[in-house]
């Protein structure tokens, strides 16, 4: 789940450093962005903005529509989701 502490001023450099199983980053992507980092993903609407969560080395993890679901999917996986600055 998303949690708003002092995890969230740290950059994507330093959430590398925290441990992969422990954090992951979530930020909003657009489809040009998806592309490069989800290689893979079928076609998208180019006018929709969508959100990724990463681990904290920068690997991929998932993609969705709504920020909620990613925010979800870290909960699920016991991951604290953090958005870095």
């Amino acid at each position: 789940m998303f949690h708003d502490t002092e995890l969230n001023k740290h950059s994507v450099e330093a959430l590398a450093q925290m441990g992969s199983d422990a954090v992951a980053y979530m930020r909003e992507m657009t489809v040009e962005e998806i592309t490069s980092a989800f290689p893979d993903t079928p076609e998208l609407e180019n006018n929709q903005t969508y959100w990724a969560l990463f681990g904290a080395d920068g690997a991929p993890l998932m993609l969705a529509s709504e920020r909620v679901d990613v925010a979800s999917s870290a909960f699920y996986n016991n991951l604290k989701a953090i958005m870095p600055s």
